[in-house]
């Protein structure tokens, strides 16, 4: 079996920042001419990669290319290892 990258999901939990998302989003949006303020604040939190995808609108393979590139803000380890699966 192939190695997966430790960006990459494989069976570990990851998540976002949603401060960092956010900001991202801010300077995307500032960057297009459009008015950065429009995207609220949010409590922080954590988000999941499909929580990610709704907010930004992007795909869970751009999300997980643009952070490798360093485009985007990287996710981060919720959990030292996958859990086991009951059978």
């Amino acid at each position: 079996m192939p190695q997966v990258p430790p960006h990459l999901p494989g069976g570990r939990a990851s998540g976002w920042l949603s401060s960092a998302v956010l900001t991202w989003m801010r300077q995307r949006t500032a960057e297009s001419g459009a008015d950065p303020t429009a995207i609220p604040n949010e409590p922080s939190a954590i988000w999941r990669v499909s929580t990610v995808e709704a907010r930004t609108g992007l795909s869970r393979a751009t999300i997980y290319r643009l952070a490798a590139a360093g485009e985007f803000p990287k996710p981060i380890r919720l959990a030292a290892r996958p859990t086991e699966r009951a059978a």
